[in-house]
């Protein structure tokens, strides 16, 4: 299941995203689920206050009430990892938009043949994030979604899941640390999904939840600072390219979008 949300205040087009969305899901038969918002604080709200889950979003850019960049950042500031994917007549606010990190671009009026690719290439993207990764704890199983880890960290045989700050409740009330050895855990988790990129012997990072990554070190979405290994930078540079589709290894600072 896909769960996605369609915000833009004319009330009408969201009618037409919703028949489109829901016309190529079963033409390719994919499991979603579609929820409609009118303006941007409607949406922000029902992810933060009412811990709605989405996986992507349809955003418009210009609303009455707050807009799709106002919403973006804050949902961003919030940590929500949902791939934002902007519909509007106005090509004039590309720029603005690169700091809200969005999947892709749709022009108003929908051209169907670069929906299909969009929300295909959405449905993949969103597939590589998706499964558990399962542990043991005192006799106990426990199993947490790729999704809502941020990163993997090793500390005397000690292994400790980071979530979200948006999930803090959640986090507290699970169980997040478990002996074991990264090694182990790598070859466990790049089994089961490709999004996590190992920049430290005791580091294993979800690409997803990567803000900037410079020759030396990553900057995560919550503003904590990953160092990179000497020995992994070549890899993990090589690794974050092929994820964040940059040809080449000249860049000093890659910003993900």
């Amino acid at each position: 299941m896909i769960n996605i949300a369609i915000c833009d205040d004319d009330k009408a087009f969201t009618g037409i995203v919703e028949q489109l969305l829901r016309r190529t899901a079963a033409a390719w038969e994919i499991d979603i689920n579609c929820e409609v918002f009118f303006d941007g604080s409607a949406l922000v709200q029902a992810i933060t206050e009412q811990q709605m889950c989405f996986d992507l979003i349809y955003l418009d850019i210009e609303m009455t009430d707050m807009d799709g960049i106002q919403a973006a950042l804050a949902l961003r500031k919030a940590e929500i990892p949902a791939l934002l994917v902007y519909i509007s007549v106005h090509e004039e606010h590309l720029k603005e938009l690169f700091c809200t990190e969005p999947f892709r671009f749709l022009s108003k009026p929908i051209n169907e043949a670069a929906f299909l690719d969009v929300f295909l290439s959405a449905c993949e993207r969103i597939r590589q994030r998706t499964g558990y990764f399962t542990f043991s704890y005192k006799k106990a199983l426990y199993r947490i979604p790729f999704g809502q880890i941020t990163y993997f960290e090793s500390s005397s045989r000690i292994i400790t899941i980071h979530l979200p700050q948006w999930n803090t409740e959640t986090a507290n009330a699970r169980q997040t640390s478990f002996y074991g050895k990264m090694n182990d855990i790598e070859k466990q988790v790049t089994a089961l999904n490709g999004r996590f990129l190992r920049v430290h012997q005791s580091f294993l990072v979800n690409f997803d939840y990567i803000r900037t990554m410079s020759a030396t070190e990553i900057e995560m979405l919550d503003d904590r600072v990953i160092q990179i290994s000497e020995d992994r930078r070549k890899a993990a540079r090589a690794r974050f390219a092929a994820l964040a589709g940059v040809k080449g290894d000249k860049h000093e600072r890659t910003v993900i979008s």
